[in-house]
């Protein structure tokens, strides 16, 4: 299946328009443009039809199926787009093999997924798929990361016919970090309010606003990589949006067992010592820990001792008594120094 990121769908469609698409991800404006961009597409090659379905327990698969066989004078062209669950049960599998099998010509098929994953991908139904369209497309539709994001927005900039200097599309990031929704209608306000379309910090800061968006998961990985100022700015960001401490304590304390069984001493150690990084990477591969998420155990693992992991892990034992038996909103302040102290 060919792969391409959402912003490169536009040039693919105007070469040719692809029988099987599959979106993959969960932004929503990633989603929305780009499925709409394929039924533009689509729309001017006749098919004027559109058949959007959540697949759950009660789909009818038989009537689904029949649908795609209607082929013929009296017949619209279609589009079928199926939003499919991130597990995908046995017989929903089944039923998609079944599916693929069905399809024609007068047919156009858009699977939406919140993620593909290698299970996916060793699936019956996904091989089959790839079997009757050999230029199938995969649309990258994650939300960029805050090292990616720089270049999409740029790659937007250019798209809407503006120009932007590099401190303008730093204020931008700083300020819409996973809200690609807000960035793009800040985007338009700027392209209004400039009739030469050219961008610059101060013109951005006159508008933009605080509208990043963060997630329990990114202030761990701010931790892991040793990123202090930044952990802090997420950790504020998840107190804004009354995210409760309890899950930043339990998302963080599944991290600290897998540095502890990570590092597991086969002998006898000193508190003092430093974490051991021998046979890291069976330990990696046996703990199924992500290629893209290693060389950030590896940098927490080269900054902490058995006696630091120790003292960190205590500390959040006490933050959690906070939470639970003194209802204390100093429990911020305190989240706020254990990320310091992980950082250092």
């Amino acid at each position: 299946m060919n792969r391409i990121f959402s912003e490169q769908l536009a040039h693919h469609l105007a070469q040719r328009l692809a029988k099987v698409y599959c979106l993959a991800g969960q932004d929503p404006l990633l989603l929305g443009e780009s499925e709409q961009a394929i039924y533009q597409a689509a729309l001017q090659q006749g098919f004027d039809e559109k058949n959007n379905i959540s697949i759950d327990n009660q789909t009818n698969w038989a009537q689904l199926i029949e649908s795609c066989q209607s082929v013929g004078l009296f017949f619209n062209k279609q589009v079928l787009v199926l939003n499919l669950p991130e597990n995908l049960s046995t017989p929903v599998q089944k039923n998609l093999q079944e599916l693929s099998a069905a399809l024609n010509e007068d047919v156009l098929l858009i699977l939406v997924m919140p993620k593909l994953t290698k299970a996916f991908e060793k699936q019956a139904w996904f091989d089959a798929l790839n079997r009757y369209d050999v230029d199938a497309v995969l649309v990258n539709c994650q939300t960029p990361n805050a090292e990616d994001l720089p270049r999409w927005l740029k790659y937007r900039i250019q798209a809407m016919g503006m120009t932007a200097d590099d401190e303008a599309v730093q204020q931008l990031c700083y300020s819409y970090e996973n809200n690609l929704l807000a960035l793009k209608q800040t985007l338009q306000l700027l392209d209004l309010l400039h009739s030469d379309h050219k961008l610059n910090y101060h013109r951005v800061i006159a508008v933009a606003e605080q509208s990043s968006v963060f997630t329990p998961f990114q202030w761990i990985d701010a931790l892991l990589a040793g990123k202090a100022n930044r952990a802090k700015r997420i950790l504020a960001g998840l107190q804004a949006e009354e995210v409760q401490p309890i899950i930043l304590l339990r998302t963080l304390q599944r991290e600290l067992l897998t540095l502890l069984e990570l590092t597991k001493p086969q002998q006898p150690v000193h508190t003092a010592d430093a974490l051991p990084l021998q046979q890291i990477k069976a330990e990696f591969d046996r703990l199924r820990i992500w290629q893209n998420r290693r060389p950030l155990f590896l940098s927490v693992l080269q900054r902490l001792t058995y006696r630091k992991l120790y003292d960190i892990i205590q500390q959040l034992a006490s933050i959690e008594r906070l939470v639970k038996q003194e209802f204390s909103d100093d429990v911020w302040e305190e989240l706020a120094d254990l990320s310091v102290k992980i950082c250092l």
